[in-house]
């Protein structure tokens, strides 16, 4: 199976239920594989209706899955890890209830819960640990997992691919992997490609969005760079488009997102959606020695 094709629903909304009537087909219709659902508030979810509406579109689902500051695997307390290893279980049956197959985010700490200083040697254990624990979940229940390297104004604990590939090989879990997100590594990484590339097998997961959080290939992010080594090394998974709807004042606010930063939803899907392809289709034209 080749690359597919995913929009991440915070474009449109934050709270995503699956009650929603339109926003599957709708996504559907502007030819994608897949749309990707924010788990945040896991109560909001309705895992049987959401299964349903992606069977009438044939679509596919993955998960973009965010820890709590009561339930966070880096916390001293051996109860707020309790509670994010109870999360973390929740969200991978959540998306097997729905028929997903990834769960990805930042799924060792909770997004801006800064320490006002780097990691520490016991926030990386007790996070291996209930991402140890997590995984060995995952693994019965067929889900993938990928972890996502956010910016160091996001999180002190995980700010590049390599480091993420170190937390995988010390869980040693065939179901852990790593997400690529272009936004952050365009801050993190000195060579997205290159990272990639050493990243190679462990990379299950990739977030397409651009430097300023707006229509891929509009702005800096070295897409071409990051294409030819997704290429490289195989890469047969999701490309899924994240930014965030601009009308969303706790999200943007969440995200540092203080202007518009696109023309529409609907123009940053389609436009994102075309220029993803064209690349896909030219790294693997050039591959193949034939003119793109």
């Amino acid at each position: 199976m080749g690359i597919r094709f995913g929009l991440n629903a915070l474009v449109y909304t934050a709270s995503f239920s699956g009650r929603e009537p339109d926003l599957i087909p709708s996504i559907a219709a502007l030819g994608y594989d897949g749309i990707e659902v924010l788990f945040g508030n896991l109560d909001l979810l309705d895992a049987k209706a959401t299964r349903a509406a992606l069977a009438r579109s044939r679509m596919a689902l993955t998960a973009c899955c965010v820890m709590t500051e009561d339930a966070n695997p880096c916390s001293p307390d051996a109860g707020v890890r309790t509670a994010a290893s109870a999360r973390l279980h929740r969200m991978i049956d959540l998306t097997a209830e729905m028929g997903g197959s990834m769960v990805a985010g930042p799924l060792y700490a909770p997004v801006r819960c800064l320490t006002g200083r780097a990691r520490t040697d016991d926030e990386w254990a007790h996070c291996r640990d209930v991402l140890g624990v997590a995984a060995l979940h995952a693994e019965s229940a067929g889900i993938s997992m990928a972890i996502e390297p956010l910016n160091r104004f996001e999180t002190h604990v995980i700010n590049t691919i390599a480091d993420a590939v170190r937390l995988c090989c010390e869980v040693g879990s065939p179901a852990l992997g790593v997400q690529v997100d272009t936004f952050h590594a365009n801050i993190e990484e000195q060579d997205t490609g290159v990272a990639i590339r050493a990243a190679g097998p462990f990379v299950r997961h990739f977030h397409a969005s651009e430097s300023d959080r707006g229509v891929p290939g509009t702005g800096q992010v070295d897409w071409d760079g990051a294409f030819a080594a997704l290429h490289d090394i195989g890469y047969h998974g999701w490309v899924t488009i994240e930014s965030f709807a601009a009308d969303i004042v706790d999200l943007c606010a969440a995200a540092c997102i203080w202007r518009p930063i696109y023309p529409s939803a609907d123009a940053l899907a389609r436009d994102g959606l075309a220029f993803l392809k064209t690349q896909a289709v030219k790294h693997r034209l050039e591959h193949e020695g034939k003119p793109a």
